[in-house]
């Protein structure tokens, strides 16, 4: 019989019969182009199809299939050849039989545990008492009044907050809501969605720039009391950092859609020990808080983000924020400014994708580097992030305010070389 006919009758695809025929399982008779089978074949398709239900590999199989060719099926040397392997399949069975139900224990385990976080008793976050004097009015820089407000455990969970100027916000559930600022909820992928369309290399790509910045404040933070988070998926830092956060500190996240950063407030609740949070449902450029009452900020791809959609520098916002000698440490993603794809980006935006424009800004923010690194370039094809298929590159930088006096001699010092270039 043709190999169509043999396919059919044995019920197997005929690519894998030409695969046994490659590998020696089957030893069908080839007159011209083509296989002709006999039932002798059929009878080997059937051992096969047996062994395989055994466990045995198509190696194993073909070892049997040769033993039985060279010394027959009914000699007591194959039958001990057969024996012993049937013996050993069974001992390695068992032995996989032990290890699925350890297997399956560990799975029990860590199904259970899961479970327990979102079945166990809440704890409530709200605004730290502690931290009330941070607020202070946006608009006109006068410390805020707060009234009505219930507190547990050292947090308010509901207050109204207002000026004398005429500034009202609220905390609600224990975030501190401008609702003039919110806005309507912006579509953000699931991060399973995300994945779906996501290289493992530009991942990586992410995640080496999000540890490089850990680093940084290891190595650079010095004991922080604040920390705030700039990013434009709230949270996605500190999911990262929250391990290595320092007990005493307060982290503050900012996000102008209330779901998502009272999301991230349920998960914290669930899943984390940590207690200090401050939650702001605001505008960037309207952070009700102090100058110079952040020990570091964290610009984690938030300023080209920002940029794009307000044609504003988020680091001119957020720099007064912080007090002399923090730190600042971001991650800048970039374009080689050589590339056609930075040719093609709009004039009023090439300083957010020019790691030199970046730098350049940053000095003259008054920020002492202390470390820059580079990570790339990536090319990625992805629906869901704004330099799609473009060749990027992250800077990761970290770098600390000057104090006023150094901001004053550095001023000096550029009017100095300014005036040397004039006269000469």
């Amino acid at each position: 019989m043709k190999i169509g006919e043999f396919s059919k009758k044995n019920n197997v695809t005929q690519d894998t019969i030409r695969h046994y025929i490659d590998m020696g399982l089957l030893v069908a008779e080839k007159q011209g182009w083509q296989y002709k089978f006999s039932e002798e074949d059929s009878c080997d398709i059937e051992k096969i199809t047996m062994l395989k239900q055994l466990d045995f590999s198509l190696t194993e199989i073909q070892e049997i299939l040769c033993f039985n060719r060279i010394g027959g099926e009914k000699t007591d040397e194959f039958r001990d050849f057969y024996l012993s392997l049937l013996e050993r399949k069974k001992e390695q069975n068992l032995k996989e039989q032990q290890r699925c139900k350890e297997i399956d224990f560990l799975l029990k385990d860590r199904i259970n545990e899961l479970k327990r976080y979102g079945i166990s008793e809440k704890k409530r976050l709200g605004f730290p008492l502690s931290s009330t004097g941070l607020l202070y009015c946006p608009c006109c820089k006068q410390a805020l009044e707060i009234s009505d407000g219930i507190v547990e455990k050292s947090m308010l969970i509901e207050a109204t907050v207002h000026c004398e100027c005429g500034y009202i916000a609220v905390i609600e559930d224990g975030i501190y809501i401008d609702k003039k600022a919110v806005r309507k909820k912006i579509e953000i992928p699931s991060k399973k969605k995300f994945l779906e369309v996501t290289s493992p290399k530009f991942v990586n790509f992410m995640y080496n720039g999000t540890h490089t910045i850990i680093d940084y404040i290891l190595n650079h933070g010095n004991s922080p009391k604040y920390i705030m988070e700039l990013d434009n998926c709230v949270g996605r830092f500190l999911m990262q950092y929250i391990d290595y956060l320092p007990k005493g500190c307060t982290y503050v996240l900012i996000c102008h859609d209330k779901d998502r950063i009272t999301s991230v407030k349920d998960n914290l609740v669930q899943q984390h020990e940590h207690s200090n949070f401050i939650f702001f449902c605001c505008a960037m450029d309207q952070l009700p808080i102090a100058e110079s009452s952040m020990d570091i900020i964290i610009d984690h791809w938030m300023s080209r983000i920002y940029a794009k959609s307000t044609n504003k520098s988020l680091l001119d916002i957020v720099s007064p924020f912080l007090k002399e000698e923090g730190l600042l440490t971001g991650a800048y993603p970039h374009i080689g400014t050589k590339s056609k794809d930075f040719i093609n980006i709009p004039l009023e935006l090439r300083d957010y994708f020019n790691k030199n424009r970046i730098l350049e800004r940053l000095d003259a923010l008054y920020f002492s580097q202390l470390e820059v690194a580079e990570i790339g370039p990536v090319l990625e094809n992805n629906p869901y992030i704004d330099m799609n298929d473009k060749e990027q590159y992250l800077m990761l930088y970290a770098g600390r305010k000057k104090s006023q006096i150094d901001n004053i001699s550095t001023a000096n010092e550029f009017e100095r070389k300014r005036r040397q270039n004039l006269i000469s």
